[in-house]
């Protein structure tokens, strides 16, 4: 049988977009085929009613679009032993970041049609925000198919390869920002004597519903923070703090360390 979806790894992203395909109706346990390097992992997929694989080859030679969703350590090793079983039928579709479509052509074979993309683990929920690239050959028909996929758990827009290490900051890393934030402003609401599961509630809440303001407006968002501060109001003083204290540097510097570290990944599997 011949499975649309095979994924190789089944880590925690690969694990957001399965779950988050199954949780938009749009296919089916059945429809994945599934392998990780981990037994365990691959026993837990099958017993959840998943097909799984028995080896990385298996999955390439039995699907069509292959979700290569290794560590970038491991990549060389797998891309060397899929490498002789890849076909004109196959797209390989890269997770790993750091990782570029000339790299993986080169392991593997010129005309080997590879498309890129970075997503977050909010696919999960159907919420993921992804990134993706491709070359040529592949079609748009082929294009056009992942993209569908992933816009089942999400948005998906194409960006140039050569903003894919810079993108990591924005989307697939920036959840982590929004965790600390959270945690940030419950442990805030704790130490002035407000009970730990409320304050989770309005923080979440409060989270999503900025997030919808922000997703349903048109306006500068610099005009959506004066909107909300009164002059020598409460919310006025938090912002001046802030602002005292680096906190938009800060976060834009930490976006700055994350792309390093993806241009450096590149250079250190490239060699």
């Amino acid at each position: 049988m011949k499975y649309k979806i095979g994924f190789i790894g089944a880590g925690n992203m690969a694990r957001a977009l399965i779950y988050g395909f199954i949780g938009s109706g749009a296919y089916g346990t059945k429809d994945i085929l599934v392998y990780d390097a981990d037994r365990d992992i691959t026993e837990d997929f099958r017993e959840s009613g998943f097909r799984t694989a028995s080896s990385e080859t298996d999955v390439v030679i039995n699907s069509t679009f292959v979700f290569l969703a290794v560590r970038p350590s491991d990549i060389v090793t797998v891309l060397n032993r899929i490498a002789p079983v890849i076909t004109v039928n196959n797209v390989i579709i890269s997770v790993a970041a750091g990782i570029s479509i000339s790299f993986i052509k080169k392991l593997t074979r010129p005309e080997c049609k590879v498309i890129r993309i970075m997503p977050n683990t909010a696919a999960k929920v159907g919420l993921g925000a992804t990134a993706l690239s491709y070359d040529m050959p592949v079609t748009y028909t082929e294009l056009t198919t992942v993209r569908e996929m992933l816009e089942c758990v999400g948005i998906a827009e194409i960006i140039p390869e050569d903003k894919m290490n810079e993108v990591i900051s924005l989307n697939s890393s920036s959840p982590v920002y929004v965790y600390m934030l959270a945690r940030a402003m419950i442990d805030g609401a704790k130490n002035q004597g407000i009970e730990e599961e409320a304050a989770r509630r309005l923080a979440v809440q409060t989270i999503l519903g900025a997030a919808k303001m922000l997703d349903s407006s048109e306006e500068d968002i610099s005009k959506m923070i004066s909107d909300v501060c009164t002059p020598n109001g409460t919310t006025v003083k938090a912002v001046d703090y802030l602002e005292k204290r680096g906190f938009e540097q800060a976060l834009a510097d930490a976006m700055l360390t994350c792309t390093k570290r993806a241009n450096l990944i590149e250079k250190e599997i490239d060699q």
